[in-house]
């Protein structure tokens, strides 16, 4: 599994306007080949800053994913991680 870990700033200050923008961001992430599982969020330190961890099978569709964001979405950091142990949930 490959994770693309986002940042990016413009987030709405207004709380009640964010789960609009998280839910348009990942509903077109899902469409991405190889999308797995998703996770968007505010920064917990600075309001504006959302953080952005999509997984996806293989590292082409994480690479396709991380140049198709930055093509489209200015302002924004992306990086591409290789999951190397996956802990299962604590049961």
């Amino acid at each position: 599994m490959w994770v693309v870990i986002g940042e990016q700033r413009g987030l709405s200050a207004d709380t009640g306007e964010r789960p609009a923008q998280f839910e348009h961001m990942a509903g077109v992430t899902r469409q991405s080949p190889g999308f797995v599982r998703g996770w968007w969020g505010a920064d917990d330190t600075d309001p504006e800053v959302m953080h952005v961890l999509v997984m996806l099978d293989s590292r082409e569709n994480a690479q396709a994913l991380k140049q198709m964001v930055e093509q489209n979405v200015t302002g924004v950091r992306l990086r591409i991680m290789e999951v190397g142990v996956e802990v299962p949930e604590a049961g």
